[in-house]
């Protein structure tokens, strides 16, 4: 039941990761640092919308469900620093008991597990709004460019753990 679970949770973050988390950033050359959606900023630029030949009305639909998904990224997120307070506070109980409550640390688990859920689930419709607003050619060039990008983002070594094309062992050495 709970592997079922993880392999649900697994594939969810791995599916929303392959559709967004590579994202179709190629405007002004690179992957944006902090907070926002890429493929937003790629989709309603004036380059996306022209290397897409995307029509005024495409441009106005998604710019219309990128703000709404914005909004409801915003009210799900709710007060993070009430949250994190929250976590914090629950972690320091399970820490602090003489004995390791299993229940009270699945209950954590669960909780985080299934605000991901939520967050994957709700990317992966704005995906699909994408997607459903797109015709079959501009979907064929949206996909090519995802492809490429991710490949890039590949061979200059953007993964967990790299800076610089250097990771932190070879950071330390050199």
């Amino acid at each position: 039941m709970i592997t079922r679970k993880l392999t649900k949770l697994v594939l969810i973050c791995g599916l929303a990761t392959t559709a967004l988390g590579t994202g179709a950033v190629m405007a002004k050359g690179g992957m944006p640092h902090g907070k926002g959606m890429p493929e937003a900023r790629f989709l309603l630029s004036e380059r996306g919308a022209a290397k897409l030949d995307l029509t005024q009305q495409q441009q106005k639909e998604l710019k219309a469900a990128f703000e709404a998904q914005k909004a409801q990224m915003k009210a799900m997120r709710g007060n993070k620093e009430a949250q994190r307070d929250t976590f914090k506070a629950q972690m320091e109980t399970l820490l602090a008991k003489a004995t390791f409550d299993e229940s009270a640390a699945q209950e954590i688990i669960d909780l985080r597990k299934a605000k991901v859920e939520v967050f994957a689930m709700q990317k992966l419709k704005m995906e699909h709004t994408v997607w459903q607003i797109l015709n079959v050619e501009q979907r064929e060039k949206y996909t090519k460019m995802k492809k490429r990008f991710a490949k890039k983002m590949k061979d200059k070594g953007h993964r967990k753990g790299w800076h610089g094309g250097k990771n932190a062992d070879e950071k330390a050495e050199g």
